[in-house]
């Protein structure tokens, strides 16, 4: 809602919060202390599974622990930001801030070298705008690499686990059949030998079950820092559009029904802007239709020099045609 001031009765911007991630942070604890505490309930099943293959078990544990540790990370890092912000907006010496963090260090060099009351043209708000967007893309890519990752791992120590059965289950078939006399004797022996890889085999696919838990598990933290980030986005592109220069520049008209001048200056100000990416664009799509031209002029001459060259063959051969025609008449 917009807020009125009780001094002249104009509306102001509205305030725009800068909230932080603790909403979700508690969303991303609750939810990491429920997995750990159903680990921890299957404790005896999960050492079983785990001792199947120590090597890529626990590698897939490594990364799962990494993963948590940079999506809290990721979330914890809009909390600094968001202080910062609420420090510039309050400050009267800009120049006394502290370094910005590295999440909206682009957009803190843009708006900290703007002089007196900040405020912004509508092509530089969204050059702001792209930048932080840029920054969050790239956390989380690492976060999703990290899931991708956890499954590729699981099905690894998946395959390992299924090609040593098949070799074990080789070497019994093997065994018994060296020594076999075709009795019942044999395939009880069979039997016997072969039935530890196969109870193996269902000991195999525990790096899927520890590779997919960890996939779930870093997918959701990387949802909830995901929210994170796009509030706190929104929330930067709430208050960079109240402190644009059309939107500082008050009201389109004055209370006589004339324009304002400050809005007449920032519009101005913004053709200009608009008049020049203008002039920047069809400078390059002179260029490019210059070179599309010159192309076009090379192809024609080529193409006629080739059709002249192939006429003349033509008139070569009807000259020689002729001249065998009149020594024969002759």
């Amino acid at each position: 809602m917009p807020v009125r001031d009780p001094m002249g009765g104009e509306e102001l911007a509205p305030e725009v919060r800068f909230t932080g991630p603790g909403r979700y942070i508690v969303w991303m604890a609750i939810f990491t202390a429920s997995v750990a505490a159903i680990a921890l309930s299957l404790y005896g099943p999960l050492q079983a599974a785990f001792m199947a293959n120590p090597a890529i078990n626990g590698l897939i544990l490594a990364v799962l622990v990494i993963g948590v540790i940079y999506t809290y990370a990721q979330a914890l890092g809009i909390g600094p930001a968001a202080r910062w912000l609420l420090r510039f907006r309050s400050a009267e010496d800009k120049a006394s801030l502290p370094a910005p963090p590295a999440l909206i260090a682009p957009m803190a060099s843009m708006i900290s070298h703007t002089s007196g009351k900040v405020s912004l043209s509508a092509g530089s708000v969204r050059t702001v705008l792209d930048s932080v967007a840029a920054r969050m893309s790239e956390a989380g890519a690492f976060t999703r690499y990290f899931g991708r990752l956890l499954i590729f791992l699981g099905l690894l120590g998946t395959f390992w686990g299924l090609l040593e059965v098949v070799g074990a289950v080789g070497e019994a078939v093997r065994a018994v059949t060296e020594s076999s006399s075709g009795g019942e004797a044999d395939v009880m022996r069979l039997m016997s030998a072969i039935e530890d890889p196969i109870q193996g085999m269902g000991t195999a696919f525990a790096s899927s079950l520890f590779g997919l838990a960890g996939s779930l598990v870093i997918g959701f933290l990387d949802l909830q820092a995901s929210r994170a980030q796009n509030r706190f986005y929104n929330e930067i592109e709430e208050w960079l559009s109240s402190i644009s220069r059309l939107a500082a520049a008050g009201p389109a008209s004055a209370g006589d029904g004339e324009m304002s001048p400050a809005y007449v200056g920032a519009l101005l100000e913004q053709t200009a802007e608009t008049l020049d990416r203008l002039a920047h664009t069809m400078e390059r799509h002179t260029r490019q239709l210059d070179t599309t031209l010159q192309r076009y002029a090379e192809d024609s001459r080529a193409s006629q020099e080739e059709t002249t060259r192939a006429l003349r063959d033509e008139i070569r051969v009807l000259i020689r045609s002729l001249q065998s025609r009149e020594r024969g008449g002759e």
